[in-house]
């Protein structure tokens, strides 16, 4: 097919987002294309990869799988094979994501457990990528720090970060957020966030296991590799109070515990109080215990009433309530998916060449988690500033002993303690 004639202003961004905008098809009436590459290949992984070509799909786009990287390199395989996906570009091991990003993918999908996103995020922004960063971020205040720096660097070069705290392409909690800014329920005065639901999986050790393998394999229950479940899960609801009312908290305290754990060292239930300053506290609950009652949910009370972010509803003070004054029209046709959303919103931006970078505020929420997390095992009252710019602070260099750079290393890690926890005070 002919090739049609473009000019370098109508396709390209500029300098910085050359390198990730050469794998577009350029062919006349021919759907563009976005190659890109996963590394992480597990649940949210693979949902990951069904996310961003079915956004491109929807957007009349390809999106391409060029590469997989994971500890495993079978679910690699397994991945690229399910993906039309030449196996060769199949890596697995600590270093794979090294060899992956030699590839010419123009976005990289991180779906690894959070230890590694760090270090991860910093080498696709040095490979000159654009990035989707699955929340969290990081499980310690270095790795916070870590990660704001290669954000900073992705600005400079107009590399694009796309964040895993999709709540922010929500339709609900899009229609709602000017609204409640504008005063629908008035000054906010408090909230609270719950992310109470049953236990997540638990692995066991397997014969073939390294202890690096057993902990990638069970990530989820080591502090060092998830950051626990407020950071791990409860970010979701944590970020919605932190976008609504429109500022970071500045301290926290907390309580936590560990119910019915067979594996793992992290807590199962915690309870923090955040303060934002200016009177105003928002209460997290996170907790994940089979058999307990459910809720998931961040709500928030004014002056003028209350409201739950992703509901429907305004609760009077009287107790009566009133439909949240959506705008219908606009909702008419929006994806139901937010996690298609976000994605959509990532290829329309490079198509458009509109500049997008979401990785400040997916690192703030995390600083509020791992915040929270760190005043429930310590049981004293942890600020912001411990975590981001209080150099005297212990807390400012509170680091896991397990770091990711350890699983590329030839020997093996040293286990943490299994069913060996924090205890507050101590």
């Amino acid at each position: 097919m002919e090739k049609m004639s473009v000019s370098r202003r109508s396709f390209m961004v500029g300098a910085g987002a050359m390198a990730a905008m050469q794998g577009i098809s350029l062919a006349q009436n021919a759907p563009k294309t976005f190659k890109y590459a996963l590394v992480g290949c597990g649940g949210r992984g693979t949902g990951a990869a069904a996310n961003i070509e079915e956004a491109a799909r929807n957007l009349g786009m390809v999106a391409k799988m060029v590469g997989a990287a994971d500890f495993f390199e079978d679910k690699a395989k397994a991945v690229c094979k399910a993906h039309g996906c030449d196996e060769k570009f199949a890596f697995g091991g600590g270093d794979g994501y090294k060899k992956l990003l030699e590839g010419d993918a123009d976005i990289v999908l991180l779906c690894t457990p959070p230890i590694f996103r760090p270090l991860h995020a910093e080498a696709v922004i040095a490979a000159g990528k654009h990035l989707f960063a699955e929340k969290p971020i990081a499980v310690d205040p270095p790795g916070i720090r870590r990660f704001l720096k290669a954000v900073e660097a992705a600005k400079q070069r107009k590399q694009m970060i796309l964040s895993g705290t999709c709540h922010r392409h929500n339709w609900r909690a899009l229609q709602m957020i000017k609204p409640v800014r504008d005063g629908v329920i008035g000054e906010i005065l408090g909230g609270v966030v719950y992310r109470c639901h049953g236990a997540i999986w638990e692995r066991p050790r397997r014969p073939t296991d390294t202890n690096a393998g057993y902990l990638a394999n069970n990530w989820y229950n080591f502090r060092e590799m998830c950051g626990d479940n407020l950071t791990e899960q409860a970010i979701h609801e944590v970020d919605l109070a932190n976008w609504f009312v429109g500022r970071y908290p500045e301290r926290a305290m907390g309580i936590g515990a560990r119910y019915r754990k067979s594996t793992g060292n992290g807590y199962n239930c915690l309870s923090v109080d955040y303060d934002y300053g200016k009177n105003l506290h928002i209460h997290a609950i996170a907790r994940q215990v089979n058999g307990c009652w459910d809720r998931c949910c961040a709500m928030l009370t004014g002056t003028k009433g209350q409201i739950d972010v992703l509901g429907s509803k305004i609760v009077l003070a009287d107790g009566t309530s009133k439909p949240f004054p959506f705008d219908t029209e606009a909702i008419k046709g929006i994806n139901q998916n937010m996690m298609v959303n976000e994605h959509m919103d990532l290829l329309k931006a490079l198509n458009s060449g509109t500049y997008m970078n979401e990785g400040d505020f997916e690192a703030m929420s995390t600083a509020t988690t791992v915040m929270g997390t760190l005043a429930t095992y310590t049981g004293q009252m942890v600020r912001m500033s411990d975590l981001l710019t209080n150099e005297k602070s212990p807390i400012y260099n509170w680091k896991w002993p397990v770091q990711p750079e350890d699983f590329e290393r030839g020997e093996d890690i040293k286990l943490p303690g299994e069913n060996e926890w924090m205890v507050p005070g101590q």
